[in-house]
């Protein structure tokens, strides 16, 4: 069993280090061939009036990447190099694209280095090596193996390192990989979840799971910390203090929502071996109902659970978003659409007579459809 082939992303802290100091130097270097791509486009705009070819960038980067006094671009791999073009480039489609569509937007622009805050690498310049450890130009470190050593054997896309405001660095890992899951242990349960707002989760026992809105409890100190953060002068090293203070408030509630996701995830599922979800329109749902539904973070949930799931042997279905499992009776099926008012918490069906709870009722048609689905997927198997 396996997922979906999707892309995702891995992401792992790198421990403190007394050669963070390379990985520095990497990021500060990368920002000045950016500024550098940046000023060969814009001066050859400037007479020709068109835009340079990626390929011809490319090439005059390498000669000065050839050059004595430009020996230190080397800290930074030639791939590495090619992946700044390419994202110039994707930011000056974005640009001419917005522009064309009328929407009022800036071209890309240069960048202070210590601003500059990643390099990623492609197919070299990187390896993952045993017990939790990963070479970056030949430099090891150390990082959390959550992954239980799925780093080492996955087909990897990009690895880019990123650091924080803070001065932490991590290693974002794309891959389409599908993660193989354990075969599924017997004797656990199946379990539809509806998420909502006024409950995070409502499950199909008819049991809620409160979120604890880590942003709703943290806001004061949000609050506080920018207002602290206006006080000061741009620019000024008090400035910087004042945003390091406020990026360690965001910080800190990042992690606990993380935390709570975690041990949740681990919970559901050793508990139950088959989970129903929907497929959320994320995007949608913060158009109408705005912060809350960020501090829900249902997406960095949803991908939590499913590595949990893979640990324990869980199958994790995903319905799709367009089913009205709010709408349909869980005992007739028949849909009554009165129920798209989401002011209606409660409702008895006209046909049959059963008096419904919204969320729970939701998350019964959720399992419904998704054991519906497991039997056509066994169906087409077996054909």
């Amino acid at each position: 069993m396996c997922y979906n082939d999707v892309m995702r992303t891995l992401t792992v802290k790198l421990y403190n280090s007394d050669d963070f100091g390379y990985l520095s130097d990497m990021i500060n270097i990368a920002g000045i061939i950016y500024n550098t791509a940046l000023t060969i486009i814009q001066n050859h705009y400037t007479e020709t009036g068109k835009l340079l070819d990626k390929y011809e960038l490319q090439k005059q980067l390498r000669g000065l990447r050839n050059v004595d006094e430009n020996h230190h671009w080397r800290y930074v791999g030639s791939q590495a190099v090619q992946e700044i073009t390419d994202r110039i480039y994707r930011a000056y489609r974005l640009f001419f694209t917005n522009r064309e569509k009328g929407v009022k937007c800036s071209p890309p622009r240069r960048r202070k280095v210590k601003k500059y805050k990643s390099v990623t690498y492609k197919q070299a310049g990187y390896k993952f090596l045993p017990d939790g450890r990963i070479s970056i130009n030949g430099h090891i470190y150390r990082y959390w193996d959550s992954y239980d050593g799925l780093l080492e054997r996955i087909e990897i896309k990009t690895v880019t390192v990123k650091r924080s405001i803070l001065g932490e660095f991590f290693v974002y890992v794309t891959t389409d990989s599908p993660a193989t899951m354990r075969e599924a242990r017997d004797g656990r349960g199946e379990v539809g979840m509806d998420f909502g707002l006024k409950m995070f989760l409502t499950l199909s026992d008819g049991s809620v799971i409160r979120s604890p809105e880590f942003f709703r409890q943290g806001v004061a100190d949000i609050r506080k910390a920018s207002r602290a953060l206006s006080r000061k002068v741009m620019g000024s090293n008090g400035y910087e203090s004042a945003l390091k203070a406020l990026y360690r408030r965001h910080q800190d509630i990042a992690n606990r929502r993380r935390d709570w996701f975690w041990k949740l995830s681990h919970e559901l599922c050793s508990r139950y071996g088959v989970i129903a979800i929907e497929d959320l329109n994320i995007k949608g749902m913060a158009r109408m109902w705005g912060r809350k539904v960020h501090d829900y973070a249902f997406s960095e949930f949803v991908e939590i659970l499913e590595w949990c799931a893979r640990k324990y042997g869980t199958r994790v279905i995903r319905i799709g978003r367009y089913y009205p499992s709010s709408q349909t009776c869980s005992a007739c099926g028949h849909v009554w659409p009165s129920t798209k008012d989401l002011s209606i918490r409660e409702w008895t069906c006209p046909e049959c007579g059963v008096y419904h709870d919204r969320d729970v009722n939701a998350a019964v048609n959720i399992l419904a459809e998704a054991k519906r689905i497991m039997n056509r997927m066994e169906q087409a198997k077996d054909a």
